[in-house]
């Protein structure tokens, strides 16, 4: 009896008591680190950045650039990955862009900042050096004989998704005021054209010369459906993901495929600064290529060109499991080294707030919500019916229509912790959003 008492006494000492629980909190927060930096450490360097910040330090040139993402970045991925109801329904990524989105709206963000990392992001090619690593290391991570048969049912899938939420937005056009027809042209269609540049921007383009207004006038139009549903899909990854845990029968955890065959396990990886190099040096490679037949058949965009490459490169098999290996660890290297840093880039140069609050009205928010809610349904419902996990299915064949193109793809799959779709969602956006670009054109010749 008396050793019991000794003993219980002994992890009363050891856990601090009745007052324990603070200590330990004080002891985690004291260890609580932020890019392997020590709290205190983190908060002296963000310290510093805000300084050079108001005091105009950050020039127009890369390190700058990077060093502002990767400290705001990560301290924003931290916070939403740590607070409690934020990080169960919402997550770090989705705190990125929002987080990102909220400071440049209220003007915190100098202007001369600004400017630096939207050259650096946009310009610059950072978020091109980004998905590239990512097109080549998540493609090169699937065994071909999986990548071609969920392929070929995974575009089928897609468009049938759409155009069910395409239907749906002509519905809410009546309710708008806009008419079946301009909810379509202006909200439908602008969501699912594959983002901004290569979507909506061309699409105003078109239209602009169908209907003899100025482009700029048209895009200003299209503008808040394409953004705000790019936000709603964000959002929706990060619930999915939240119903994954709670509903497992629903998800492969990031595996596509359910059709009971067998998938071949890729080896683990055990990356080398040699091997992180060559694998550089492919993605690069394979971007250029895909730059190259973008010169001669400028219809199909740059990514698109590259994902057909990687795709013809992975199922034919000439190029060595060594040189796939280190593809797939660059890959994982800017997943795990760039990804905060690539979303709050997202956030402050590609999220325009003011742009969809001006526009934003309570009926409008539900028509987007319900569009992108009734095309990720009816996506996870057919992808079940031809042998794909529900949630993976509504996520690559759904929520990745609505988006903002490859930026949006990152947004999305790392809301939903999801990045082993990337290469599926590359190839639904870019051949959705041909597609949804040939129907505009069509449908404002003959309705607009």
């Amino acid at each position: 009896m008396e050793m019991e008492e000794r003993r219980n006494k002994k992890e009363q000492r050891e856990t601090g008591g009745k007052h324990g629980g603070s200590k330990r909190g004080f002891s985690n927060m004291r260890d609580f680190s932020i890019m392997g930096l020590p709290l205190p450490l983190y908060l002296a360097v963000l310290l510093l950045t805000a300084v050079c910040m108001a005091f105009g330090c950050i020039p127009n040139s890369l390190i700058p650039a990077f060093f502002v993402l990767m400290v705001v970045g990560e301290g924003l991925n931290a916070v939403g990955n740590s607070l409690p109801v934020v990080k169960t329904y919402l997550g770090g990524s989705v705190i990125c862009i929002l987080g990102a989105a909220v400071i440049e709206a209220a003007g915190l963000l100098p202007a001369q900042t600004f400017e630096t990392l939207d050259s650096f992001v946009n310009d610059d090619g950072f978020l091109v050096f980004y998905i590239a690593a990512l097109i080549t290391g998540s493609l090169f991570n699937i065994d071909r004989n999986l990548l071609l048969r969920a392929t070929v049912k995974l575009l089928p899938v897609a468009v049938c998704s759409l155009f069910v939420g395409i239907l749906l937005s002509g519905l809410f056009g009546i309710l708008l005021g806009e008419g079946f027809w301009g909810g379509i042209l202006y909200v439908g269609v602008p969501m699912t054209s594959g983002g901004m540049t290569a979507g909506t921007v061309p699409l105003s383009a078109i239209y602009s010369e169908a209907l003899g207004v100025d482009a700029g006038e048209v895009l200003t139009k299209m503008a808040p459906a394409t953004v705000l549903g790019n936000c709603v899909a964000i959002v929706f990854g990060a619930l999915l993901n939240n119903l994954g845990k709670s509903r497992p029968a629903l998800t492969g955890n990031g595996m596509l495929v359910n059709d009971g065959k067998p998938v071949r396990q890729m080896p683990p990886m055990k990356p080398t600064f040699a091997s992180l190099g060559t694998g550089m040096l492919i993605a690069f490679a394979f971007y250029q290529l895909g730059a190259l037949c973008n010169n001669f058949i400028s219809v199909i965009p740059t990514y698109a060109w590259m994902i057909i490459a990687v795709i013809i490169v992975k199922g034919s098999g000439v190029m060595s499991e060594t040189l796939e290996d280190a593809a797939r660890e660059w890959g994982q290297f800017a997943i795990k080294s760039w990804t905060a840093a690539a979303l709050t880039g997202i956030g402050f140069t590609l999220i325009d707030l003011n742009t969809i609050l001006a526009t934003l009205t309570p009926l409008y928010l539900a028509a987007v919500v319900l569009i992108v809610a009734a095309i990720s349904l009816t996506a996870a419902v057919l992808g079940k019916l031809v042998g794909f996990y529900p949630l993976e299915s509504a996520i690559a064949a759904g929520m990745c229509t609505t988006n903002m193109g490859g930026s949006g793809n990152v947004a999305v799959l790392s809301g939903a912790h999801r990045m082993e779709l990337l290469p599926f969602a590359q190839i639904v956006t870019r051949s959705c959003g041909a597609l949804m670009l040939t129907v505009g054109g069509i449908l404002v010749q003959m309705v607009g």
